[in-house]
């Protein structure tokens, strides 16, 4: 069913709180798993504990969004019901939710490092309370943890680590929510743990690529490139996330596949949208300083489509940047010459048509009405945090 009536739907934050409640049990198995310096260190990541590995108290944690869309996906197996996300769809999703968010966050560990990117969610980032070698380190630890969630079938037979801890224990909460081992449940987690191999893979190479972008002059860099690393490192693990639901949850294989190119879409207006903010909102939207995308010298969409504009306001930007990245020019004054020329509207406008496409491949799935309205709000809230 493809109604667009949102009128019975929970609420963006409504849905991420049912992420966060069904899914941070599992994903707090995992960093229990690891060795006591690393449960420290992935704990402060995610906003659990101090420091110095005390409890945090008034500090609010950072949402999943990608464990709420492949929550939401697995109820494309579903038959249509009332009454919201069946149970047993949440069930056979979990292990993926809590898989798909601690690859988000190997990733987000790693990034940091090499951005030189102080703040994380409005707090210091891992490399900069305990140093690189740590943070990358977590960011490692958190990889294997997700590939252990989807292997996670029966008891394991736990290794003592170094300290205490337990270097290959699966995490019992993503264990516990595995349904009764069928031979098809095992066989769509084997697909689900493949197509996280490739989305690592595809994230690996989007950074690669994006980095290489990083030595060319913007002017230089085609709207076509952007959108090929902007595929690469953020609609991959949304790809991943909506395909991977909708497999534990026994999709068809059409759903899958429509669910793909949703999120191919989605994450390309996700980071559109995100380098808008970029330019114009920072810390008080993303909670970091504003232009910090830009002065880490990453392709960003609005500069890109104003260089590309042809108009006068283009060939003064372009002579503005005459310096190269190491002498910008003023942040409200590029900011000013940036949207002069018209790269704020191309980027939104951009955006907007990615999220209409996914859309449109969303409707293309047939979902249940409650995961088709779910995911809709979802994808609104991902791309424009409304």
């Amino acid at each position: 069913m493809t109604t667009h009536d949102l009128s019975d739907v929970p609420a963006a934050p409504s849905l991420l709180a049912y992420a966060h409640e069904r899914t941070e049990p599992a994903l707090r198995e995992a960093v229990g798993a690891l060795q006591p310096e690393l449960r420290r260190v992935c704990g402060y990541h995610f906003g659990w504990t101090r420091p110095d590995g005390s409890p945090t108290y008034g500090v609010t944690p950072g949402p999943y969004p990608h464990a709420a869309l492949t929550l939401h996906a697995a109820g494309a197996g579903e038959a249509e019901r009332d009454g919201g996300l069946p149970e047993a769809s949440t069930a056979a999703a979990l292990p993926g939710a809590a898989a798909v968010e601690l690859v988000h966050n190997w990733a987000a560990l790693h990034d940091d490092v090499m951005d030189g990117e102080a703040l994380r969610r409005g707090r210091s980032a891992v490399w900069a309370v305990y140093g690189t070698g740590w943070a990358v380190l977590a960011g490692d630890a958190l990889l294997g943890a997700a590939t252990r969630c989807l292997l996670a079938s029966a008891e394991p037979e736990a290794t003592d680590g170094p300290g205490g801890g337990t270097l290959d224990a699966e995490p019992t909460g993503a264990r516990s929510a595995e349904p009764a081992g069928t031979e098809a449940a095992g066989q769509a987690r084997a697909a689900v743990l493949q197509m996280l191999t490739r989305t690592t893979s595809r994230l690996i190479g989007g950074r690669s690529a994006e980095l290489a972008l990083r030595r060319r002059a913007p002017e230089g860099i085609s709207v076509e490139e952007y959108a090929a690393v902007a595929a690469a490192r953020t609609s991959s693990l949304l790809e991943c996330a909506l395909a991977g639901g909708a497999l534990l949850g026994g999709a068809e294989e059409r759903v899958v596949e429509a669910l793909t190119r949703a999120g191919h879409h989605l994450g390309i207006a996700v980071q559109a949208a995100r380098d808008i903010e970029d330019l114009w909102s920072g810390t008080g939207l993303s909670g970091r300083p504003v232009m910090s995308g830009l002065r880490e010298g990453g392709p960003s969409l609005p500069l890109i489509a104003a260089l590309r504009a042809g108009n006068p306001a283009a060939r003064t930007l372009a002579q503005s940047l005459g310096g190269g990245p190491a002498c910008p020019p003023p942040p409200d004054e590029l900011a000013d010459l940036i949207e002069n020329a018209g790269g704020r509207a191309a980027a939104h406008e951009i955006s907007a048509w990615q999220l209409s496409e996914a859309y449109t491949q969303l409707d293309k799935a047939a979902l249940p009405s409650a995961s088709h309205a779910a995911l809709r709000v979802l994808f609104r809230h991902t791309v424009t945090r409304a």
